[in-house]
């Protein structure tokens, strides 16, 4: 068991893009599944099968989407956090998909600023916080999570 400690920071909830309706989204499910008898926990970008992290290629829309009927989104603490204070390039979280019976989300979106002029596959790490329900829907029980991948901006050459 690890005593290392690390600071999560929010994001900026005024952060504003001014980006339009259609603007580009990146798409990103993160899913909680059975394979091969043993629960795996998967996450990719929508489309992209083989990618695990978040490409940002333009100042865009970030959706995550949880998939299974165990994984909400954390009700204490934010949904993403990351583990550098980087609120210059992302923010404006907002969360969708409410289960009012579980009282959690299973969607959040936020804005992301493309890097420009970053070095290629800069790596930032965040926090998807997550709970997970156990017992049942009647009788819930939670077990707070938290899946680390990390959104490169900008992402390597070809991605």
């Amino acid at each position: 068991m690890s005593t290392l400690n690390y600071t999560q920071y929010g994001l900026s909830p005024d952060f504003d893009l001014g980006l339009a309706d259609d603007a580009t989204v990146v798409p990103f499910r993160v899913t909680l599944e059975v394979v091969d008898a043993a629960i795996s926990l998967h996450y990719e970008v929508v489309g992209k099968e083989k990618l695990h992290y978040i490409p940002i290629t333009c100042d865009s829309k970030v959706e995550i989407e949880l998939v299974g009927d165990q994984l909400f989104f954390s009700k204490a603490w934010d949904a993403i956090t990351t583990k550098e204070a980087l609120s210059s390039y992302y923010g404006g979280l907002e969360y969708d998909k409410y289960d009012k019976q579980l009282d959690r989300y299973k969607v959040v979106r936020f804005q992301a600023r493309f890097n420009r002029g970053g070095k290629l596959g800069t790596r930032h790490p965040f926090n998807i916080n997550v709970d997970l329900l156990q017992g049942t829907r009647c009788d819930p029980r939670w077990v707070g999570l938290t899946i680390d991948p990390d959104i490169k901006n900008p992402p390597p050459g070809r991605f």
